[in-house]
């Protein structure tokens, strides 16, 4: 009995990964360093993997450690509304569910307007904010309005837009409009999944089939020699800003093999080398940025600042970055002095206070 108690009163932890989108094995990575932080005396952890089809099984212990989901049907999970989460008809005991479900499904919303009908608390954005924050179109459009700097962009839609003529069509607008060279990508991805740098007409159609084949909706912006740089912000009612850091491309850009192929793809240097008065203005753009989506939790939001003027745009936000020891997110609140278990504690503290 009393080893009963002694679970009962730590927190009940349900560690989610995985997912159906391209960054399946980011999230499990992530997922790996977050079991490994977890501090086990305060947390009893279930963990949960999403396999690429979007069946969740319940990963027992003789089957780990991560990377990896393992598919059992005996541990199928269900999600059953206004109860919880269950498996084999027993209900799951899950105070908090730990979201590192980078991506489609996973990050846009969708993940966690059916937690909220499962009446299960978790980490991070709700649905408004974790939708806003994957469409980087409406992230533009919404910043736009606020009066902050972003990329000029144009926005295509695959049902009117794909044909060669439409393409066409469009490649003119976006060069007179926008100039070239141009970069083409989908509205609602990650991990650069689908992102091509264009130079003249016939590099613009096979990079918006890419697009498109990701994505109904494609962004088409102006090409920016800028430097990139990132920002972690931390918090529900009083967000914090930690960093800035910034991403050195040994690349054209920041693409995917630069980010998870080549291991010389890319520097990340925390914290990034600017005057004072710019890292301040960043910070306070990111803080107001994360704001303005109705985003909770923890979010890592990304500018460019052009080489030539200076100037700084807001590019996009990820409403659940990268969470390994060596992601950008965790490297730069790690850098103001917290530790990584402390962080993690922070985030699960933040969930526990949501209402179900």
């Amino acid at each position: 009995m009393a080893g009963i108690q002694k679970i009962m009163s730590k927190v009940q932890v349900a560690l989610l990964f995985g997912g159906v989108s391209a960054e399946h094995e980011v999230s499990c990575l992530s997922a790996a360093s977050v079991l490994n932080h977890l501090d086990r005396s305060r947390y009893e952890v279930t963990v949960i993997g999403i396999d690429r089809n979007g069946r969740w099984y319940r990963q027992l212990q003789e089957l780990l450690p991560l990377p990896a989901v393992k598919a059992d049907g005996s541990q199928l999970v269900s999600v059953i509304p206004g109860v919880g989460l269950a498996v084999a008809g027993e209900t799951l005991l899950v105070d908090v569910a730990f979201l590192v479900t980078h991506g489609t499904q996973g990050e846009d919303g969708r993940l966690q307007g059916l937690l909220d009908c499962a009446a299960v608390r978790y980490t991070g954005s709700g649905v408004a904010g974790s939708a806003l924050g994957m469409d980087k179109d409406f992230a533009k459009q919404i910043w736009q309005q606020q009066g902050f700097p972003v990329v000029p962009w144009l926005t295509a839609h695959r049902d009117r837009d794909s044909s060669p003529e439409a393409c066409s069509a469009l490649f003119a607008r976006c060069s007179t409009t926008l100039g070239l060279p141009l970069f083409v990508k989908p509205a609602n991805s990650g991990s650069s999944v689908g992102v091509a740098k264009v130079t003249n007409g016939a590099e613009f159609g096979p990079a918006m089939d890419a697009a498109f084949a990701v994505d109904s909706k494609v962004m088409v912006e102006k090409a920016v020699n800028g430097r990139e740089i990132e920002v972690a912000v931390l918090g529900v009612s009083q967000p914090e800003a930690f960093g800035p850091g910034e991403v050195v491309p040994n690349h054209e850009f920041y693409d995917y093999e630069a980010k998870y192929l080549d291991p010389h793809g890319a520097a990340l240097e925390v914290p990034a080398q600017l005057a004072p008065e710019v890292s301040s203005r960043i910070l306070e753009l990111a803080v107001n940025a994360y704001r303005a989506l109705d985003c909770l939790g923890f979010s890592r939001v990304d500018f460019f600042i052009d080489r030539s003027t200076g100037a700084i745009s807001l590019n996009e936000i990820n409403t659940l970055p990268g969470f390994t020891t060596i992601s950008m997110f965790p490297r730069m609140v790690l850098h103001s002095g917290m530790t990584y278990p402390t962080l993690l504690d922070r985030l699960i503290d933040e969930a526990l206070r949501k209402p179900r």
